[in-house]
């Protein structure tokens, strides 16, 4: 039970983190713990006649598997939620490139996302200009549907993106999720930057650390040539250079909590929408222009499977202890 380190739960390090967390507080709690499938991160909670099984944290079995289905595909998830009068982002989602490409074109929108329909992490997003040549949309289209039979094409909302963590019927914790970036300080190149920044120890690989080390490949070369910029550049102190268009932790991104400071509004929107998709855990992804101010929020997706170690160990915030929401949940 000894930690190396403050998030790593001695003899679990092999799991990812938010397993970790959540065996952590079973272990405070005196729960009688079986390992089932060590891989996939599958394990089994009992205390007397209450046993529940969870997989990679936040998938229970007091869920049922149409939960499940509807939130990993994201367009059947922003179908329910319109219905609902839920703002979502238009667009459309389509099994054919060339269709796909086609509606591209003739979209009435400036920034342009694609992304699969049943993929997290951000894995094949990308963002466009509407104006963008037809072989980088059929390169970002080919990504898109490397990952999904299905890919959305929807417009690209401004604004700051949120991930609410529902738990049951409460937010637990909000925190704002920044793309990867380095801060210039009129020294260092970016390459070098990135180098200092993943010497945190915060930051790893294959979510076993609150956040990921940040990658100079082929997806942040892009991001910085349209940039007009190159690793070896030195940027100007103070000058936040962005590494990448998406703001996924898993990309190297940086989570900032905001749970005391985010509109209550919607904290309430998002616990709307679980219920709506008949989710007792999830993670809520909105774009809002002011965080602070009641609006009009608009929601990007449904996660089934959120992860929890950017609320507990956060790039800049509190600690918000989702584990032991999660338990009082289970009825533990």
């Amino acid at each position: 039970m000894n930690e190396e380190v403050e998030f790593t739960l001695s003899g679990y390090e092999d799991m990812e983190l938010s397993t970790q967390m959540v065996l952590r507080e079973a272990f405070l709690r005196n729960l009688t713990i079986d390992i089932l499938d060590r891989k996939s991160h599958l394990v089994r909670l009992q205390s007397g006649s209450r046993s529940v099984v969870l997989k990679e944290a936040t998938k229970t079995s007091l869920e049922s598997y149409a939960v499940y289905i509807l939130l990993q595909d994201k367009e059947a998830t922003k179908t329910i939620l319109k219905e609902q009068g839920i703002f979502v982002p238009p667009g459309r989602c389509f099994y054919d490139i060339d269709e796909a490409a086609r509606f591209f074109f003739n979209f009435d929108a400036k920034r342009i996302v694609i992304k699969p329909a049943t993929r997290e992490f951000g894995l094949g997003v990308s963002i466009l200009d509407s104006s963008a040549p037809e072989s980088a949309v059929q390169q970002s289209l080919k990504e898109s549907f490397s990952y999904s039979p299905k890919a959305i094409v929807e417009e690209f909302i401004e604004g700051s993106e949120m991930r609410f963590l529902v738990v049951g019927a409460e937010v637990v914790g909000v925190c704002q999720r920044v793309p990867a970036n380095v801060v210039g300080d009129g020294t260092h190149s970016i390459a070098q930057l990135v180098e200092i920044k993943n010497r945190d120890p915060k930051r790893g690989s294959g979510h076993r650390t609150p956040l990921e080390k940040i990658q100079l490949g082929a997806a942040e070369l892009l991001v910085l040539k349209k940039q007009g910029l190159d690793p070896d550049h030195v940027s100007s102190s103070g000058e936040t250079i962005f590494l990448r268009e998406n703001s996924n932790i898993s990309t190297g991104g940086d989570s900032i909590d905001t749970t005391d400071t985010v509109h209550s509004s919607y904290k309430a929107l998002a616990c709307r929408a679980a219920e709506k998709l008949g989710a007792l855990i999830c993670g809520v992804d909105m774009i809002l222009p002011e965080p602070e101010q009641p609006d009009a929020g608009c929601i990007l997706e449904l996660n089934f499977n959120p992860i929890l170690y950017i609320h507990d160990y956060p790039y800049s915030g509190i600690n918000r202890q989702v584990a032991k929401k999660i338990m009082d949940t289970l009825g533990f």
